[in-house]
């Protein structure tokens, strides 16, 4: 499963209210650690019904009899955001559980979908860093690429294929050396350049690394490290 998918199925809402497939857990599962998005969306939405489910499960205790105050109480604030959800009535666990998703949605699905709509209309093209040629070689000035605050960029390889690997994955480390993402690569696709989409994200300044990685076919599922390819990231970004 890769993000596409995760999106297309919304996998981190399916998953955390049980309705994938034993099979589309278990390769949710494997995405989501590679994956910082969903990872990232997946907590946020786990900690919200946590703290949604605790406050459905504190029942609504009638006020006691008490003589009329010369001044009206001073209200005080709910013990929980999402506390004005459920204080007029006792919800029914259905539609608790409508509730939460139509509030997910509006808080979290939808204004993520707009960010994308507005980005739909106003198209911009990315910047591209090419692996292939001369930049794949090693020497000479370090490739660079500028990327705007906010935007993607693009970048494409050729990766060295051998016929002892069943399949390959990209990964791109920051100027620490963590892994930033990392993206499949299947035998059939590494036959040709491999263009890459990187997400936007806050970028800061400094050098990356492309490293290509392989999986032998008769090999313990652990990846051989094939090729590395450091680069510049520049432009108007964070300090490093």
């Amino acid at each position: 499963m890769n993000h596409d998918d995760a999106v297309r199925l919304t996998a981190v809402e399916a998953y955390l209210l049980g309705e994938l497939s034993p099979a589309d857990r278990d390769e949710f599962e494997e995405h989501f650690f590679d994956c910082s998005d969903c990872a990232n969306e997946l907590r946020v939405t786990a900690t919200f019904l946590e703290e949604a489910k605790a406050e459905l499960a504190n029942p609504v205790k009638p006020a006691a009899a008490a003589p009329t105050p010369s001044r009206a109480p001073e209200r005080r604030p709910p013990t929980s955001p999402f506390a004005f959800l459920w204080r007029p009535a006792v919800l029914s666990p259905a539609f608790a559980l409508a509730l939460l998703v139509v509030v997910y949605q509006n808080a979290v699905v939808l204004p993520r979908d707009a960010g994308e709509i507005a980005r739909l209309k106003n198209p911009a093209i990315p910047a591209e860093l090419s692996f292939v040629g001369g930049n794949s070689r090693g020497g000479g000035s370090l490739p660079k690429v500028e990327v705007a605050p906010g935007q993607p960029f693009m970048l494409s390889l050729d990766i060295p294929t051998e016929d002892r690997y069943a399949r390959y994955a990209c990964e791109l480390q920051d100027p620490g050396g963590a892994v930033v993402w990392r993206a499949p690569v299947t035998a059939e696709q590494a036959r040709d350049t491999v263009p890459i989409y990187v997400p936007a994200r806050d970028w800061a300044r400094g050098t990356y690394r492309l490293v290509v990685e392989g999986f032998k076919k008769d090999g313990d599922g652990k990846p051989v490290q094939i090729s590395s390819y450091p680069f510049a990231l520049e432009g108007r970004l964070g300090a490093p």
